[in-house]
């Protein structure tokens, strides 16, 4: 039996082991990156499916207005009080809206398989899920960004880059002290003897400790050239750190910048619908009145219909940038 041990005087065995850890810890961060990237994937997919819902409820209470106000103009048409272009122009509008719901259930149910792959189950299994008549999450309150420093405790793609660095750090230590000699324990313990019956008596016992110093005195230009390879792979890292670090403040104060300006276009389209659905109300009123023609009637509903649509974009736009802004601070936090 012999066994060997390496006295790690200069400490070349603790930083080839201490390089391993951080790599490993790297590659954690790395699986934590790819998660905060499929929650935000799962978050804006769910935010697309419940935008492109409230879309079609929009589509359908505009209908159901259109439709009504065409019945209107039709009683208007039988009384001789309006013309057959005020009935021909009602119900193109009418039909023309009904004709945006199969775009938009097609639109729905893309957003429901897209939400079932991401989910890991079949799109029949999301059927009855979310329903119309849900509404989008109204959510406006500020956001705590904190000091660009703690992005370094948050996003685990700068903690992965930080492992990185530390681990090719320890890498270039341990080829510099690769130039230094090794301290070697050699040890034997077996038995030896002349005769069979007496191989395993005590008598028979051999053993012996033995230090060695081994000491690579000239090996060409591998040593040289592995160091600085180590070097250049260091660097390499320092910079891919210092990328990703610049990349994440700039993403970060991109999305805060978007989420900002998406709550200030959203009060202006809110104001927007209300004057458009007051202007709808009192064009209607006049028309029945024989006030003003029909066409501001058509206007109104065509208006309406767009900042209705614009102002659930927009809704939905916010929130994607909100899921955006923790994505861009790492999440989980």
């Amino acid at each position: 039996l012999s066994m060997q041990w390496q006295a790690d005087v200069f400490g070349t065995i603790y930083l080839r082991s201490k390089a391993q850890k951080k790599l490993f810890m790297a590659t954690e961060e790395e699986y934590n990156a790819v998660m905060v990237s499929l929650t935000a994937n799962v978050a804006t997919t769910y935010l697309s499916l419940r935008q492109a819902l409230a879309e079609m409820q929009v589509i359908r209470w505009n209908a159901e207005s259109q439709r009504g106000i065409m019945e209107i103009v039709q009683s208007r048409f039988d009384s001789g009080l309006a013309s057959k272009l005020d009935v021909a122009q009602s119900r193109s509008v009418y039909y023309s809206t009904l004709a945006q719901i199969p775009a938009m259930q097609a639109f729905i149910d893309g957003y429901r398989d897209a939400m079932a792959v991401l989910l890991g189950t079949y799109p029949q299994e999301l059927d009855g899920w979310l329903q119309e008549g849900y509404a989008l999450p109204d959510y406006n309150a500020p956001i705590g960004v904190g000091i660009p420093a703690e992005l370094l405790r948050r996003r685990p793609d700068i903690r992965a880059a930080e492992r990185q660095v530390e681990a090719n750090a320890a890498l270039l230590g341990a080829t510099k002290r690769d130039w230094f000699p090794q301290l070697l324990l050699s040890g034997t313990l077996g038995f030896a003897s002349g005769e069979m019956k007496t191989l395993f008596r005590s008598k028979s016992l051999t053993w012996e400790i033995a230090p060695t110093i081994k000491w690579n005195i000239y090996g060409g230009n591998d040593r040289v050239n592995a160091t600085r390879e180590a070097r250049a792979t260091l660097d390499q890292s320092i910079l891919s750190f210092n990328n990703t670090l610049l990349t994440a403040l700039q993403e970060v104060e991109s999305a805060m910048s978007l989420y900002k300006n998406s709550i200030a276009q959203i009060v202006s389209l809110r104001e927007a619908v209300n004057q458009n659905r007051e202007t709808l109300a009192l064009s209607l009123e006049l028309y029945k009145q024989g006030l003003t023609e029909f066409q501001n009637v058509l206007d109104a509903q065509r208006n309406l219909l767009s900042y209705q649509n614009y102002l659930v974009q927009a809704h939905g736009s916010s929130l994607m940038y909100l899921v955006k802004l923790y994505e861009a601070l790492g999440g989980g936090w």
